[in-house]
């Protein structure tokens, strides 16, 4: 008897396990959804109704609980990507039914879904997971899951979403989504059943829908139950669309005349509208912001020439072991920035401010200088006092202006940016402007928390022959011009890394530091609107 059961579950596990290897043998050169009539697209709509095909109004029901207390409303939602100023969703209740925060989650809703790229390369689901789990009694159940690449950032829960397709008598029937992993915005747990129906033009749309999640937030327990149903839909060229068992729903029109939208943006940036309609997040046009940048780095003097008054300027270049000498630059410059957005990928600045910039040197110093020093008027020097360096500590400020462009694009949760700026340096003391280009290209990644992460380069060039003169007088008080010609080597080139948070829709802040040869810190605040 024990060997007979042995032998029975034996032989139950092979079929078993034959049968599924069965199941998992996809048909040739097909896949199930193709030998059943399908498109796959119906797995994207399945993510998102709003990827659908023409316009439609659904009728939706609303329950949010709220630890054990439940509330109820139902509102209209009308998708029409014809619709004026491209506002693809709008939501439609009873005057005075909807709390003031009942309104604010539903704009949330609807901003988060304007955002929808209507762009989708391929198909989101990931054809390799594609197996049927039951198939029997005209009943066929596949499952599958979405791509983990290329997905829009505002579909990227279904990455932790396994989907169940349900195929019976060969139609489709409907497909229900379950979370398999926490999903961001604190859910728990989602399960969506996406119910669908056969158009009379062919192919597929949703007829219905329900869907239930469960979030902690702050201690409490939240459960949202939205159910769903299609009572008008009609095609891109405005056609109605008939399928079978469409309610026969009449909505009274003094019932819902309460619309809720959100505004996909103002005149500027331009074409920032259909950027925002096929996926792009930007930020308000204008801003104002102010930063500090505090920069260091070494300087290798290449000529030094001085000259009194009009007379001949001597090159100190053989009197002066410039590769023997030390020169620090310090700088520290507070600025005000006002910006706008021309194009959401174009953005263009205006800046001024100052600067206080401290020179430490030591010069090594030879028995030439030592005699033309001497030759000087107003300096008095007994040579052997003289040190071996000739330290120079000078304070020198500095009044800026300039403007600059930005350029940026992204995609998914990648960025990139190329920021120029064009500065003028007016040094006060030393009577002279410089002309600086900076020029900072700066890759990044938005992370789940909204901090984007920024790692480049930045690079400076600017005119390295500097000339100017330090007004001064002589031993008997009489006035004379110290004249100089300054050249030096550059450091061109330094490492950037950075990170950057936007709070709420107006106020922004980024820190960037320097390194390298040339080191820097740079923090902004700054207000959008």
């Amino acid at each position: 008897m024990k060997r007979i059961f042995i032998l029975t579950s034996l032989f139950t596990v092979l079929i078993f396990t034959a049968r599924l290897a069965a199941q998992d043998d996809h048909p040739l050169n097909s896949n199930y959804l193709i030998e059943n009539g399908i498109s796959p697209r119906v797995l994207d709509i399945a993510a998102s109704q709003f990827m659908q095909d023409g316009s439609f109004i659904n009728v939706v029901k609303v329950t949010k609980d709220l630890n054990g207390e439940k509330k109820t409303y139902d509102i209209e939602i009308i998708y029409d990507p014809l619709y004026k100023d491209g506002m693809d969703i709008r939501v439609v209740t009873e005057a005075g039914k909807l709390t003031k925060k009942n309104k604010k989650e539903l704009r949330k809703y609807i901003e988060k879904n304007h955002y929808l790229s209507r762009m989708s390369r391929d198909y989101l689901y990931d054809e390799s997971t594609l197996k049927p789990i039951k198939n029997e009694n005209d009943t066929l159940i596949l499952e599958y899951y979405y791509q983990k690449k290329d997905i829009d950032p505002y579909l990227r829960n279904v990455k932790k979403i396994k989907g169940e397709i349900y195929i019976i008598k060969g139609k489709l029937d409907k497909v229900v989504l379950k979370n398999v992993k926490p999903l961001r915005g604190k859910l728990l747990s989602l399960t969506k059943t996406v119910n669908f129906a056969k158009s009379s033009e062919g192919g597929y749309i949703i007829a219905s829908s329900t869907e239930q999640t469960e979030r902690k937030l702050k201690g409490d327990t939240i459960r949202y139950t939205i159910e769903s149903r299609t009572f008008d839909y009609a095609d891109k060229q405005g056609t109605d669309v008939k399928w079978s068992n469409k309610p026969d729903i009449q909505l009274p029109p003094t019932l819902y005349n309460d619309t809720i939208n959100v505004k996909l943006g103002g005149p500027l940036p331009l074409l920032g509208k259909t950027a925002r309609k096929i996926g792009f997040e930007l930020p308000r046009p204008i801003g104002v912001a102010v930063f500090s940048h505090i920069q260091s780095q070494n300087m290798d003097i290449t000529r030094l020439s001085v000259g009194v008054n009009d007379g001949n300027m001597t090159d100190l270049q053989n009197i002066i072991a410039f590769n023997e000498s030390d020169v620090t630059l310090n700088s520290t410059i507070n600025l005000a920035k006002a910006d706008i957005w021309i194009f959401p990928f174009l953005n263009i600045m205006a800046i001024v401010g100052g600067g206080k910039n401290v020179l430490n040197a030591n010069l090594k110093v030879s028995d030439e200088l030592i005699d033309f020093l001497d030759k000087l008027p107003g300096f008095i020097i007994d040579p052997p006092n003289l040190p071996e360096y000739l330290p120079i500590n000078s304070t020198l400020t500095s009044e800026i202006y300039g403007g600059g462009a930005t350029l940026a694009g992204g995609f998914g949760d990648f960025n990139i940016t190329l920021n120029y700026q064009l500065m003028f340096t007016n040094i006060v003391e030393a009577n002279t402007t410089n002309m600086v280009n900076i020029i900072t290209p700066l890759v990044g990644y938005m992370t789940p928390f909204g901090v984007n992460i920024m790692a480049g380069a930045q690079g400076q060039f600017y005119e390295t022959e500097v000339k100017g003169y330090f007004r001064l007088t002589d031993g008997e008080g009489n006035p004379f011009d110290l004249n100089y010609i300054i050249d030096f080597e550059p450091m061109r080139w330094n490492g950037m890394v950075g990170l950057y948070k936007g709070f709420s829709k107006h106020w922004e802040m980024s820190i960037q530091a320097g390194f390298g040869e040339r080191t820097s810190v740079t923090a902004v605040f700054g207000y959008r609107f």
